[in-house]
């Protein structure tokens, strides 16, 4: 419910940061000469700088995995960023099992334990997935033409214990590469986000049109539309105090983003610390009160919701709230 800023560009910070602080296998290295035919001799270096610091920020040395394992997260780095392999693919039991086996292996090695647990092959897979999932590469314009390098250089970042003096020696033109395609990935994302926006937008319009009709719906100052199902008993919160509330979030056209009905717990919020348009409306009903909310992106996440969410640019909102407590700010 918080409002969260769009920002884009996490793996040029979480790279960066990796530069302050043996070889791919001979299938890894087949596969990278084919591949740099279609890159330039200056995007397979940087390529390979992607993927070898993406692996030492996400310390993966420390796990101590033989080149066999570092081969296959490798391969799911590889699988990700060609395509043959989605995280729609995997559910997100798979994805916690894997992070966690990565837990306990670590674990184990910090405690010095005479038996280390062993990661599978399928999560380890995984975690390669997941790494080009959450660092962004394909949003930094990396994609098939790149997968093999960028393998090959998490291949061996993942078996350095330290940054290759070598490496080290080619960061300012790292940084130089990374800042002009985040630039470009931001351009992108931009241009993107106001075409989904405006799309988004006018289906609002309809929408709303459309709502006009229920005589039961009433409409704010600020545009807020609401119908109260139920009045509730006693004074209404102010946008000052804390509420505890249960809801559950849609968008128009019926999908689910948040239930807290779903959790099997109602949520506490400060209402001059959400979404414009949920803090009003719940100053409309006292505690056992009902209210159905209709927002306008203006009154919820406007042109910038939580990157990779349901909720997009420019989408309207529809909460259903029960109100259940006030705490006086």
């Amino acid at each position: 419910m918080l409002k969260i800023s769009n920002l884009p560009v996490l793996l040029v910070l979480l790279l960066i940061a990796a530069c302050q602080g043996q070889d791919a296998d001979t299938a890894l290295a087949a596969e990278v000469s084919q591949s740099e035919t279609t890159e330039t001799a200056e995007m397979a270096e940087m390529a390979e700088m992607v993927g070898y610091l993406t692996a030492q920020r996400g310390g993966f040395a420390a796990l101590e995995l033989d080149q066999e394992a570092i081969a296959t997260i490798a391969e799911g780095v590889q699988k990700g960023l060609s395509g043959t392999m989605k995280m729609e693919d995997l559910d997100q039991a798979a994805i916690q099992a894997a992070f966690g086996q990565a837990q306990a292996r670590s674990e184990a090695l910090q405690a010095g334990a005479e038996e280390i647990p062993a990661i599978d092959t399928d999560a380890l897979r995984a975690m390669g997935l997941v790494m080009v999932a959450q660092t962004g590469l394909k949003q930094l314009g990396f994609g098939p033409d790149n997968a093999a390098t960028i393998a090959k250089g998490f291949h061996a970042g993942a078996s350095a214990t330290v940054v290759d003096p070598a490496i080290q020696a080619k960061i300012p033109a790292f940084e130089a590469f990374m800042k002009e395609r985040a630039a470009a990935a931001q351009a992108t994302a931009a241009a993107e986000a106001e075409a989904a926006a405006a799309e988004n937008i006018a289906a609002g319009k309809a929408f709303f049109e459309k709502l006009a009709e229920d005589a039961d719906v009433e409409i704010s100052e600020s545009g807020l539309h609401y119908k109260v199902l139920d009045p509730g008993t006693g004074a209404r919160p102010s946008l000052t105090d804390s509420v505890l509330v249960h809801y559950k979030g849609t968008l128009i056209d019926g999908t689910q983003f948040d239930s807290s009905y779903d959790r099997g717990a109602p949520a506490t919020f400060r209402l001059n610390q959400v979404v414009a348009g949920f803090g009003e409306g719940l100053t409309k009903i006292g505690v056992g009160g009902k209210i159905i909310l209709y927002m306008s992106s203006e009154l919820g996440y406007g042109n910038s919701p939580r990157p990779g969410g349901a909720i997009k640019p420019g989408d309207s909102l529809i909460f259903e709230c029960e109100l259940i407590e006030v705490d006086p700010g």
